[in-house]
């Protein structure tokens, strides 16, 4: 009994921990050692899926379980059927090339190693760990814990010669892409033209692209990368692999593109910008300009701001400048040395409410071209010199004239006229009249003062075009500003007729 307790049953716990060992290790062995099934269906001359067969070759030397399948359905119809039949099967939406299975998980399209890549790793990083069920297997009648006898290789994605399997011209859907912008009037005709052509050409599908909108800005950016043009303008056609840029009339444009759909329904081009849209992988981040550089306070990254707070430093900034202010101050020292109290506020705040009329419409009517023409590289680069110009005046005339430090759009001499205008109108005996001139200074003033502080408003409604926003949305962020903009002025009038009124308090107790 003793010898027992001392040798042998150690021996039995000893012996029951290592066969638990070997337990486990044959059970992860056998999962491991498993073949687990890679379904890559592409398109003979898809640039994304070439970038996918070289992740996955790469993939397949890491992992050694691993097994593709690869299927090419552009040019062979029974591929195509037999991805249609999977799509229902997994109840999958298949919008194009690169789709690639594993286990019961699909990934449509393909970006880059980094993103696609990596969430495909990541399956089969999951399956080789836990067993993925392989319901295509049956499908395509194969094995999935089977070797087959002639195991698929991935062919060449770009293949010299060809060889489709025939389709007839009824089976073939052409897809057109209209990239367009709202208000274009050229884009308006193509579209009404290709709406009168669809009875003729029935497999013609046309997509509508509004480019105002994020997703699809993007798209055409990528496809102006994929047709190597340099300087894509709306309205943008492509069929295939051909473009049509611009439209002049039905007896040119028109016939180009008819040619194209002609070609695209004998030959079965690719779908180029279909699998753009099947495989991009659109970026989260705002479209804002990544820094700002503020005076006093420096660098800004915009992205860890808010488009309001963004609002609100751009709009006091621009506020403080010595355009606007001058006048105010002036139009304020007339104002005082008036008796009747009720028509100093009414003067001073029509001054004030047409000052921030004048300043909305010039940034609504602003916002009005960049929304319409936003698209194009040379605005957004004319936009970007307005900036850049504004700013080192700005810093010039800091350092130059310290002394002196006020705005030089209008000379001393228009100065002292638009001074004497302000106290012949805060003179008159009519209110109504006084009223008037008070409303044409205004108007007038801020126009001709426009031009000193127009960089930051203008900069501001790029922001705001870029950020695909709803109207009233716009009108909202366009009013903050103004009122933002406004508010060293509101304080300024109000802080001046609150003294003017403590001070007649006293002398009347004195």
């Amino acid at each position: 009994m003793k010898i027992f307790k001392k040798i042998l049953f150690p021996f039995f716990i000893s012996l029951i921990f290592i066969g638990g060992l070997f337990f486990v290790f044959q059970k992860t062995s056998a999962s491991t050692n498993e073949t687990l099934n890679i379904y890559f269906f592409w398109g003979d001359g898809c640039p994304h899926c070439a970038k996918e067969e070289i992740f996955l070759q790469n993939l397949k030397q890491k992992y050694e379980n691993i097994k593709i399948n690869d299927y090419e359905v552009w040019y062979n119809q029974q591929n195509r059927n037999l991805l249609m039949t999977i799509g229902e099967k997994l109840n999958a939406d298949i919008n194009g090339v690169p789709f690639t299975i594993i286990g019961g998980s699909a990934v449509s399209g393909y970006y880059n190693d980094e993103t696609t890549g990596a969430q495909i790793e990541n399956y089969v990083k999951e399956c080789l760990k836990n067993k993925c069920e392989d319901p295509v297997a049956e499908i395509v009648g194969l094995n999935p814990n089977e070797t087959p006898k002639t195991t698929p290789q991935l062919s060449p994605l770009i293949s010299p010669t060809p060889t489709p399997t025939p389709v007839s011209k009824e089976e073939i859907t052409v897809k057109a892409y209209l990239f367009f912008s709202k208000g274009c009037p050229l884009c308006n005709a193509e579209k009404n033209y290709l709406e009168s052509i669809k009875e003729k050409y029935p497999n013609l599908e046309i997509q509508l692209l509004e480019i105002s909108k994020k997703e699809n800005l993007e798209i055409f950016k990528k496809t102006a990368e994929e047709l190597n043009l340099e300087n894509p303008s709306i309205p943008l056609l492509v069929i295939g692999k051909n473009y049509i840029l611009g439209w002049k009339d039905e007896q040119t444009t028109g016939q180009l593109i008819e040619n194209d759909i002609q070609c695209a329904i004998d030959t079965g081009c690719p779908d180029i910008v279909g699998n753009l849209i099947s495989s991009i992988n659109l970026k989260t981040d705002s479209s804002l300009p990544e820094k700002i550089d503020i005076p006093l306070i420096g660098e800004i990254e915009t992205k860890n701001l808010s488009l309001p707070i963004l609002t609100i430093i751009l709009g006091g900034i621009d506020g403080f400048n010595p355009c606007a202010m001058w006048v105010l101050v002036f139009l304020i020292s007339f104002l005082l040395g008036m008796k009747d109290r009720k028509r100093m506020w009414i003067f001073g705040l029509t001054f004030l409410i047409i000052s921030g009329i004048i300043y909305f419409l010039f940034m609504a009517a602003w916002l009005k071209l960049i929304l319409f023409i936003g698209a194009i590289f040379w605005i957004r680069l004319f936009v970007s010199l307005i900036a850049i110009g504004g700013g080192a005046y700005n810093l010039k005339e800091f350092f130059t004239e310290k002394d002196d430090a006020t705005c030089k759009v209008t000379d001393e001499k228009k100065k002292k006229k638009i001074v004497q205008k302000m106290k012949e109108i805060v003179k008159k005996d009519s209110f109504w009249l006084a009223l008037g001139g008070i409303i044409v200074l205004a108007a007038s003033v801020n126009l001709i003062e426009l031009v000193c502080s127009a960089g930051l408003p203008v900069v501001f409604t790029q922001v705001l075009a870029m950020s695909n926003l709803s109207q009233w949305q716009y009108l909202l962020y366009m009013l903050l500003y103004i009122f933002i903009y406004m508010l060293d002025d509101i304080i300024v009038f109000g802080a001046a007729m609150l003294a003017l009124k403590v001070t007649a308090k006293t002398n009347k107790y004195t």
